[in-house]
């Protein structure tokens, strides 16, 4: 069913649902599906760039797994008034990101505001066999930064201008929105990894809190070819290069990826921090243009390392961040950017 479809089948269908119901927060069942396509309608509007979650089947189907599992708030009546989500955004099999809470105004006070995400950040991903979390936190505000660090995750990396542009109701245009990568680290794989010297001590501080076991070794010249693919966000303008090997046509593939997406406001390369040709691909992507966003704990079920490209100035005034970790990671990547375009 297409997203015009669905959505004037909801719409069609639209219920109130009376304010100060007693809630159960719970893990999604088939008959929630409705609940929590109209929850996407009510939060989003028809906006939201996923055409499934306006589909109710669609929602069935996604939630039977491997690669999302969703957590409701739900009244006595049956009603969804509340939702998270884990899903599967990295190539790691062990790890994956949590997002997608949502909760009607009428709703947001209470317990269950915590109740909620607590569910999603802490049960779920261990009954599930989970390594590591991830979420993504906006920078335009402090509030979901607060409630992840509530819940013992950790920053690690900083996408700038990773949101696009929004409009308000007035047709003003605010400045893209950087994203804030934070991390739990559930069951450690202790692993060797090769960082450059430019950034093997801003990595090493940003391991030392939660304790993650690294062993650092010096690089190595490539072997054998490069294996990456190109990923596109096109609602985001950005276009990633992920990276599962470091090798030979390493510098082809960064500049065919930047050729065939010369638009993109925002251009990344992934690589595997446990590849000894790890050292001479930043060499490679500084000379391009980019920097560091930060390092990707078992991105792959390994350690990844995340570096970015910015059309134009970030915006640097519109970042807000909690806490000394996250402002000491813009830090270095502001200097770090700096470093790269003076060289």
């Amino acid at each position: 069913m297409g997203r015009r479809e669905s959505i004037a089948r909801l719409q069609e269908r639209l219920q109130s649902i009376e304010p100060g119901q007693k809630v159960k927060v719970d893990f999604f069942r088939p008959q929630d599906a409705e609940g929590v396509a109209r929850l996407y309608l009510a939060v989003y509007g028809e906006d939201f760039p996923i055409d499934y979650v306006y589909d109710p089947a669609a929602i069935v189907e996604a939630n039977a797994g491997p690669d999302l599992h969703q957590v409701v708030v739900r009244t006595e009546r049956g009603e969804v008034v509340g939702a998270a989500s884990l899903f599967r955004s990295a190539p790691g099999r062990h790890i994956m990101e949590a997002g997608g809470l949502m909760l009607l105004p009428e709703y947001r006070q209470g317990s269950h505001g915590l109740d909620l995400p607590r569910l999603t950040h802490k049960v779920l991903p261990r009954r599930l066999g989970l390594w590591a979390l991830q979420g993504q936190s906006v920078c335009d505000h402090l509030i979901s930064q607060k409630i992840v660090a509530r819940l013992g995750m950790s920053p690690f990396a900083l996408e700038l201008d990773a949101l696009p542009t929004q409009t308000d109701s007035a047709g003003r245009e605010s400045r893209r929105t950087a994203l804030l990568s934070q991390f739990e680290i559930i069951e450690d794989q202790p692993q060797t990894i090769y960082p450059p010297e430019r950034y093997a001590g801003i990595i090493a501080e940003l391991y030392a809190e939660p304790g993650l076991d690294r062993r650092h070794a010096p690089g190595k010249l490539p072997a054998g070819q490069t294996q990456a693919e190109v990923g596109l966000i096109a609602y985001a303008s950005l276009a990633r290069l992920e990276v599962a090997v470091v090798g030979n046509g390493f510098r082809a593939a960064l500049a065919a990826m930047e050729e065939n997406h010369p638009g993109c406001h925002l251009h990344q390369v992934c690589l595997p921090l446990t590849d000894p040709g790890l050292p001479l691909a930043v060499e490679v992507a500084c000379a391009r243009g980019y920097f560091l966003a930060g390092p990707l704990p078992l991105w792959r079920d390994e350690d990844s390392l995340l570096m970015q490209k910015v059309a134009g100035e970030p915006d640097w005034a519109g970042i807000k961040l909690f806490g000394k970790r996250a402002q000491r990671l813009l830090d270095f990547i502001r200097h770090d950017r700096e470093a790269v375009l003076g060289q």
